[in-house]
């Protein structure tokens, strides 16, 4: 594995998830209900990952997105009930870097928020061209390493932001597709696999629909 994939499994929030029966079983029970009270972030914070996460995979007529499955709450649970404590506190570090960048960008504090405010900084961090991704990845591993010594280290404002924002992504992603209602009524869902059929287009087999297991 090279430095800049160890560095993106390192991002601050970021986790390889896996889909181990404790981590599905927290997903399935995960709902969207009328006011997100979270268990591990603050009520400003968890404002700002409901938006970011509602932006990432938005509803439409006929199919639900990431807040209409819970991931939302999936993800402030599995940071409170899954995650290292390390992880957790580079987790805050990540919020924290978020909320001042958000402060600098927008004047206003996280919990004040609207949908074009958090869909600016995730155009912001989440489409970048390779030479901006590396200036990141390298700052980002500069932090790490400084963090090795100093657990009281903090990183820039930016830097957090980007590695936070990506990894929110990509466990909303996983989250998204991992859950019930989109594995079994969006996907193609085959719980007990059949024969395999080589030569065999996606159209053919599922029409279209990529597999959820």
């Amino acid at each position: 594995m090279n430095r800049r994939q160890v560095l993106k499994n390192l991002g601050l929030g970021a986790t390889a998830l896996v889909a181990t029966p404790t981590i599905l079983s927290l997903l399935q029970s995960c709902t969207n209900e009328p006011e997100f009270i979270p268990s591990f972030l603050s009520m400003e914070e968890g404002h700002a990952l409901r938006r970011m996460v509602d932006l990432i995979i938005p509803s439409d007529e006929a199919i639900p997105g990431a807040v209409d499955v819970g991931v939302h709450q999936f993800i402030d649970s599995y940071w409170d009930q899954v995650s290292t404590l390390e992880n957790q506190a580079q987790t805050r570090l990540g919020f924290k870097g978020l909320a001042t960048q958000f402060q600098t960008t927008f004047n206003k504090p996280l919990g004040e928020g609207k949908a074009e405010d958090f869909d600016q900084l995730l155009k912001k961090y989440l489409i970048v061209d390779k030479a901006q991704e590396k200036a990141y990845d390298e700052k980002l591993g500069e932090f790490y390493q400084a963090f090795q010594k100093d657990k009281s280290a903090t990183p820039d404002p930016d830097i957090a932001s980007y590695s936070l924002l990506q990894g929110i992504r990509g466990m909303t992603v996983w989250g998204w597709k991992s859950s019930e209602e989109i594995g079994e009524n969006v996907l193609a869902y085959e719980p007990i696999p059949g024969q395999q059929v080589g030569c065999l287009s996606v159209s053919d087999a599922t029409g279209g629909k990529v597999y959820s297991l």
